[in-house]
């Protein structure tokens, strides 16, 4: 995982971590830990999986889809598109 930040409307996180996928089969995930900006947190529960949410990652234009809630780390798990 590599520690990147994520901008999201108005929201900004700079502790989010990037788990690239090692070849085209296996997707990108972001990891948001919702203690960095709770309402994010709860923006994102909002929203359904189908929902394409426009981001920047580190500058560079992206297109985030929620993925599943992460009880453990009490974090967002995002699919990067």
């Amino acid at each position: 995982m590599t520690k990147t930040t994520v901008k999201i409307g108005s929201f900004e996180v700079d502790d989010a971590e990037l788990s690239a996928g090692a070849d085209r089969n296996v997707e990108n995930i972001l990891r948001i830990p919702c203690q960095s900006d709770p309402d994010l947190c709860k923006q994102l529960d909002g929203w359904d999986e189908n929902t394409s949410i426009p981001a920047f990652l580190d500058g560079k234009e992206h297109v985030l889809f929620r993925q599943h809630y992460d009880n453990d780390s009490d974090a967002w798990i995002m699919r990067l598109e």
